[in-house]
């Protein structure tokens, strides 16, 4: 249990993390750790699924959750007065959840839905075809909303057994922040909730493969730009849906503030680089950006656009020639010093928000298991310097660590690296 008490709110966020994400599926149940997540939404032994919404909503407060590729989180936001009812709601949901038969199925059309939905959105559905790309053969590489049939064939005992599996003490954080008393907190916590004991070590679960991955966290199988290095599918819509980029860095690796700045400059606003080149100088582009995605033993950047078709070809062509300059010429210094001005201007801002400050303290807890101010962060980012960026950029943007995803009106002939 972490908690991070911020003065002159009256707000809490309180969330539930779990090591039950995409990777760790049995490989002939994928979407199973996202549907787990709708189920127990479904009803318990004390509240069905409109008192459940209602336990919270009533309040003025908010409850949802998510999955990833690693972490399931379950959270609440209330006012602190509240924050009682959103332990025990969350709680409930966690350990009492009945896995009704009826609703499981209900909730099966639902998920299938989302599925449909996803591939009618071409940025989301780009996004997924990307990491599949990236991560083959290893489970981080499976969709995370799964697919139609495999959803269609869950029932409540495999609930019940991933359930049982993935859910224990030692997998599981309770995170809060904003008006919060930390004693309070691990008073009801203690009181309410009993997962069950400690399981195999979940540093055993579904490693990268070792022999796969160099001492940067970059994957170095050695794969050329071929047609494995890229994936096209061909959608009647309007536009060429792009993402590019490669294997990155891991949560914890120390050269993540340089990446961090990297990102920033390459697409990280309207005064990045991206943006100025491809759509304000180029005009190809309404949105271009670039993002990171970090897990335990590795990560992900990625730079999505959205083009003419006709454009595709000539916007991979100008991405690359910029990841080429960040690898040549070092950064201006004032282009860095705005950009930390930038990322540490976003990072203060963040701390108004106890969503925010709940996330930051998940994730320093659960891949780090330390805790890290926004103080410290800013102390990384001003200790890098131009030649970091630069070394970092060539380590990252080698032509083999290149991968290209499309989705729209363009075949393999019409998009190339």
């Amino acid at each position: 249990m972490v908690t991070e008490h911020m003065p002159h709110v009256r707000s809490v966020t309180m969330g539930v993390w779990v090591w039950s994400g995409t990777r760790f599926e049995p490989s002939e149940k994928p979407g199973i750790a996202h549907f787990l997540e709708h189920a127990v939404f479904k009803g318990t032994e004390k509240r069905n699924a409109y008192q459940i919404a209602q336990s919270i909503e009533s309040l003025g407060g908010y409850l949802n959750a998510f999955t990833g590729r690693e972490l399931n989180c379950y959270f609440a936001r209330v006012m602190d007065s509240h924050l009682p009812v959103a332990v025990d709601v969350i709680g409930d949901l966690l350990q009492s959840s009945k896995f009704d038969p009826r609703e499981i199925e209900k909730e099966k059309m639902v998920v299938i839905e989302e599925i449909h939905g996803l591939e009618d959105n071409p940025e989301d559905l780009v996004s997924e075809l990307y990491a599949n790309l990236i991560w083959q053969p290893h489970p981080l590489s499976r969709p995370i909303l799964g697919n139609a049939p495999s959803v269609s064939s869950f029932t409540r005992s495999h609930l019940v057994a991933y359930l049982e599996d993935r859910y224990r003490n030692d997998r599981t954080y309770v995170i809060a922040a904003g008006s919060v008393d930390h004693d309070a907190l691990v008073d009801l916590v203690r009181d309410q909730y009993d997962f069950p004991g400690d399981g195999p070590d979940v540093d055993a679960d579904a490693q990268v493969d070792s022999r796969d991955l160099d001492s940067r966290g970059l994957d170095s199988r050695g794969l050329d730009s071929r047609a494995g290095n890229r994936r096209v599918l061909s959608k009647d819509i309007a536009q060429a849906h792009l993402c590019l980029g490669g294997i990155a860095l891991p949560y914890g690796h120390p050269s993540k503030y340089t990446l961090f700045l990297l990102n920033a400059i390459l697409g990280g606003g309207m005064t990045s680089r991206l943006f100025q080149k491809i759509r304000e100088e180029a005009g190809l582009a309404y949105s271009i950006y670039s993002d990171l995605d970090f897990y335990r033993d590795t990560g992900q950047i990625c730079i999505s656009a959205g083009v003419d078709p006709s454009d595709a070809q000539r916007t991979i062509d100008l991405i690359r020639r910029e990841l080429r300059v960040l690898c040549e010429q070092p950064v201006p210094e004032d282009e860095l010093r705005d950009t930390r001005s930038q990322l540490t201007g976003s990072l203060y801002l963040s701390l108004e928000e106890s969503g925010s400050v709940m996330n930051r303290l998940a994730r320093a807890e659960i891949y780090d298991n330390t805790y890290s101010s926004v103080d410290e962060t800013v102390r990384k980012l001003e200790e890098v310097t131009t030649s970091d960026i630069a070394e970092l950029a060539e380590t990252v943007f080698t032509p083999e660590n290149t991968y290209l995803a499309a989705v729209g009106p363009v075949s393999e002939d019409d998009v190339a690296l």
